[in-house]
């Protein structure tokens, strides 16, 4: 953990440093352009003087830099550039150098009025064409980054993250929320928002029949209400007033024709959204149905994988009544366990899988032979002793159960070092295979599955403890002494 600690904080001191390094390029393409403008008025203004003066056809060249810093800075670099090159063919440049009439030879202020002007126009023209190029680049390119985040993780709670985070950050707006539709229940449950504040989450329930948007937009339409306080239909009014929220635009989330939810978007100030901000909220809606769907599938055949391997243990135990359940109970306590230790989706999947399958290695184990670890017996004992090694040879040809060939491997390995199969010691044993040798230990002492067992909760927590520094690792031993107190607590309480 230590380790993971600090690369965490040198991976946030490199990335500190490239986003300096990033800030400082940006200022010097800035400063470089800059130069670049400056310089090219400059060059157009002497092509002018020699070229027939204001009134000649070169004074056009000045439109090329200003369309240019409208471009690359924005209304300012426009507006800057514009009183630059009015500056630069303004009074003090001739007319028209080649005019036969004196009178003609210097510049009426109507021209250089009228010039000027022009100079703006163009330049804050440039301006909005740069902003929406820009705006609409950024928008592509979020939604690139939000196609590949579903492409490529089927964790839907990380995926919806993503895609609200981006979709309130592209779109400038206040706030934004997905709600996937409970239809058992008639519920809109939450599963990703941005900007909302705990409060307004812990609102209520948002109910379908007694919200009318929403269940117009549960039809397939978009719905933008322009004041929510104004129009009927939302159903927290009084709610969203005191957030701050005042217009909001709700877009269907649809999967072959089925409304899986809701995506919308609060915006802070009464605004009226523009079809082409519907359609990228809508393009994020899409993104996310995706998800969805995908997420669906993926859980599906992870239940599908999971059900396979829970039947497949259950043959296994059934070979001996004393050891039937043992591996459903283990893997009830190490989930909690897990959670209690904060461990990642992930992880805890990997947690599961472990539990339910640490012991499938007995199927290669002879009936006199299948829970011999305390047998004198050295033979029966060694038989036993191959089981961690023949489960791992069973799982390892199946790709998706390679990350808890360790845990089956290694769960009987001791903290000192006196385990098996390979006599691991300490932190080299796997961090998942520790926990699951304490879980496995207690159900044993605790369920009769050893000569020890049929032990009290209590007696159990003493004998494990009594091991905590030698069988076990001691961080570990104290977070299951305190979680499984808590719960018998909890249990007491509840049979008064």
């Amino acid at each position: 953990m230590e380790g993971q600690g600090k690369g965490s904080r040198n991976g946030q001191g490199f990335a500190g440093k490239g986003r300096a390094a990033v800030k400082r390029g940006s200022t010097l393409r800035f400063v470089l352009n800059a130069v670049l403008i400056v310089v090219s008025m400059v060059a157009i203004t002497v092509i002018v003087r020699v070229s027939g003066g204001a009134n000649g056809i070169a004074v056009h060249f000045y439109y090329l830099p200003i369309i240019w810093a409208g471009y690359l800075a924005g209304d300012v670099g426009a507006l800057l550039a514009g009183l630059l090159a009015a500056l630069l063919c303004g009074p003090m440049m001739p007319a028209d150098v080649t005019a036969p009439d004196p009178e003609r030879y210097w510049q009426d202020p109507a021209d250089i009025g009228l010039r000027t002007l022009f100079f703006f126009v163009v330049g804050m023209a440039s301006s909005r064409v740069g902003f929406i190029l820009r705006q609409r680049a950024t928008e592509f390119e979020t939604l690139y980054h939000v196609a590949r985040s579903v492409s490529s993780s089927l964790r839907l709670e990380s995926v919806l993250k993503v895609i609200a985070d981006s979709a309130e950050h592209v779109m400038n707006v206040r706030a934004c929320a997905i709600r996937l539709l409970d239809r058992d229940r008639g519920l809109l449950q939450l599963r990703a928002s941005r900007g909302l504040s705990r409060a307004y989450l812990a609102k209520g329930p948002v109910k379908v029949a007694q919200s009318p948007i929403d269940m117009r937009v549960l039809d397939g339409e978009t719905v933008a209400m322009r004041n929510v306080t104004d129009s009927g239909g939302f159903q927290y009014v009084e709610e969203a007033a005191r957030e701050g929220l005042t217009s909001v635009l709700s877009v269907p989330l649809s999967v072959k024709d089925e409304v899986l939810g809701v995506m919308r978007v609060y915006a802070h100030a009464e605004r009226a959204f523009s079809r082409d901000e519907i359609a990228l909220l809508e393009a994020f809606a899409n993104l996310a149905a995706i998800a969805i769907e995908n997420a669906q599938l993926y859980e599906d055949i992870r239940r599908s994988y999971y059900e396979t391997v829970r039947a497949l243990t259950i043959a296994i135990e059934a070979r001996d009544p004393v050891t039937y359940g043992h591996s459903e109970r283990v893997t009830a306590v190490a989930q909690r366990l897990g959670e209690r230790l904060g461990l990642s989706e992930e992880e805890l999947e990997v947690l599961r899988f472990s539990t339910i399958l640490h012991d499938i290695g007995k199927i290669g184990v002879e009936g006199p032979a299948l829970d011999a670890r305390l047998d004198p017996d050295v033979d029966l004992r060694m038989f036993y002793e191959m089981h961690p090694l023949i489960g791992r040879s069973i799982l390892a040809p199946v790709q998706f159960l390679h990350p808890i060939c360790e845990v089956v491997l290694y769960h009987h390995e001791r903290w000192d070092g006196a385990g098996f199969p390979e006599g691991l010691a300490g932190e080299q044993i796997p961090f998942q295979a520790r926990l699951v040798a304490i879980v496995d230990t207690y159900d044993r002492l605790v369920n009769g599955v050893d000569e020890f067992g049929g032990a009290t909760p209590a007696d159990a927590f003493a004998q494990i403890r009594l091991q905590s520094g030698s069988a076990f690792d001691p961080s570990l031993i104290d977070v299951f002494m305190q979680m499984s107190t808590e719960e018998i607590a909890r249990r007491t309480l509840d049979d008064r």
